[in-house]
């Protein structure tokens, strides 16, 4: 024996409607005799027993055409042979030209990239940096020297 409440009741009306038939059948016989003994519970299960006939006066809705045409074509579109599943896996079975391809290109890019730049040699850069003394820079911007405000 189940301990069913109103609450549980009213939960039953909403989903299986006010036939008591349609209820599961653990709670079925706790659920008729609550609505027996409480008088305001029965009054919603006959609210609900006329909501249930106002939807059975309701036509049935034909399904359209093409509906119909959709939902048979969707055992024929959701085969996956053997050769859908490898392209899960790598995405580029059915053209494997295309990674290649994006190898070939990276390297052409590379490649010119790497001819067309202009040749800078450590010589060239060694007068650059002769007179940079890093210790000398760091006192500097300890001290605050050569620090500009600039006032709006």
């Amino acid at each position: 024996m189940t301990l069913v409440t109103a609450d549980r009741v009213r939960a039953l009306l909403a989903a299986y409607g006010a036939n008591p038939d349609r209820w599961p059948s653990a709670e079925r016989d706790d659920a008729r005799r609550l609505v027996a003994l409480d008088p305001a519970l029965a009054a919603e299960v006959a609210d609900a027993a006329a909501f249930d006939t106002l939807l059975d006066t309701l036509p049935t809705p034909a399904p359209s055409p093409a509906l119909r045409v959709a939902l048979k074509d969707i055992p024929e579109r959701a085969r996956f042979g053997w050769t859908d599943r490898l392209a899960g896996l790598w995405p580029f079975f059915g053209a494997p030209w295309r990674p290649a391809a994006g190898l070939v290109a990276a390297a052409v890019i590379g490649i010119v990239v790497g001819v067309t730049t202009s040749d800078v040699s450590v010589a060239d850069t060694a007068g650059l940096y002769a007179d940079y003394d890093p210790i000398a820079d760091a006192a500097a911007m300890a001290s605050g020297a050569g620090f500009v405000e600039f006032l709006p």
